[in-house]
């Protein structure tokens, strides 16, 4: 059995920012970090990590209120709750 999702807006509209912010930086990680995970915070590109825990952690650093979009470079963004790489820490 799977708990309803609540309805986050404001969580949506930064998750949309961050992701936007990706698709302007997307063909230079490929071309330069593939593989590895781009962080964005606040609609903003943090920087790259080797693994999604190196990048997590940065995250954590930066606030602990998040949300964070962690995408590992080279693979589809996904969307739903079990392929998308978004971090929220309460």
């Amino acid at each position: 059995m799977r708990a309803a999702k609540r309805h986050d807006p404001v969580g949506e509209h930064i998750l949309d920012a961050d992701i936007a912010a990706f698709e302007k930086v997307r063909e230079e990680l490929e071309r330069t970090h593939l593989d590895q995970f781009a962080l964005f915070f606040g609609g903003k590109f943090v920087g790259v990590y080797p693994d999604f825990d190196s990048a997590g952690r940065t995250a954590l650093s930066l606030s602990s209120k998040g949300p964070f979009f962690i995408q590992q470079i080279g693979s589809p963004i996904g969307l739903d709750s079990d392929s998308a790489m978004h971090l929220h820490h309460r």
